[in-house]
């Protein structure tokens, strides 16, 4: 116990806390381009990839404050267990990203130098291998209005243009008609389905949107 007691109360040199922090950064900025090329253009976001690295950094800060302090831990730890958080997280694995920013911060402080490096590599290949199965399209919901179209002409260009394709509701009146199907098509595909069911005739709209799946 006094053993424990010993170490905690020793505090890291100036040298050590720089050597810790710059590992950190180092790390960050592994971190960082993983996440760069684990999203597209689209999906990319700058502020949340900055908040990354700073969470990596205070994390760093806070461990060479609590490991040298056994009072300041507990109170700390007290503290952080009644903060809430309730930011939508648009993508799942952003959460991964943020305990990856913790664990820089963690392996940093306590200059588990090894385990960070290994464990920020693994994890990148991890996260930029995701992408490629990330970028599958998501179902979107297709909505052809007209008056004066051929229906299975216009489900025929459906089904030959995208790579899904289901009846979600008919709307059919005496002089008019709408129709919403549930579409899985590449991004580079929608206009020409859009177009070529404008070339049947009859068509008043065409509107493709994207389907809120969040909760």
């Amino acid at each position: 116990m006094e053993q424990l007691i010993q170490i905690m109360a020793e505090k890291p040199g100036i040298d050590v806390i720089l050597l810790n922090t710059g590992t950190a950064v180092i790390l960050a900025g592994i971190m960082l381009l993983a996440y760069r090329f684990a999203n597209t253009t689209a999906s990319f976001q700058p502020k949340f990839a900055v908040t990354l690295v700073t969470l990596a950094l205070i994390s760093v800060v806070l461990m060479e404050l609590i490991q040298s302090n056994l009072a300041l831990s507990l109170g700390m730890l007290g503290s952080l267990s009644i903060v809430r958080f309730r930011t939508n997280i648009r993508d799942p694995r952003d959460i991964g990203f943020i305990f990856w920013s913790m664990a820089i911060g963690i392996a940093a402080a306590t200059q588990n130098y090894f385990i960070g490096a290994a464990g920020s590599i693994v994890l990148a290949i991890v996260m930029v291998s995701s992408r490629f199965k990330n970028e599958k399209n998501e179902p979107m919901l297709l909505v052809v209005r007209g008056s004066n179209a051929d229906l299975d002409k216009i489900q025929g260009i459906i089904q030959g243009t995208t790579d899904s394709s289901t009846v979600k509701a008919k709307n059919i009146l005496s002089d008019s008609f709408e129709v919403v199907y549930e579409v899985q098509c590449d991004r580079k595909k929608e206009n020409k389905v859009i177009e070529e069911i404008f070339e049947l005739g009859g068509i008043d709209s065409v509107n493709l949107l994207a389907q809120n799946l969040s909760c």
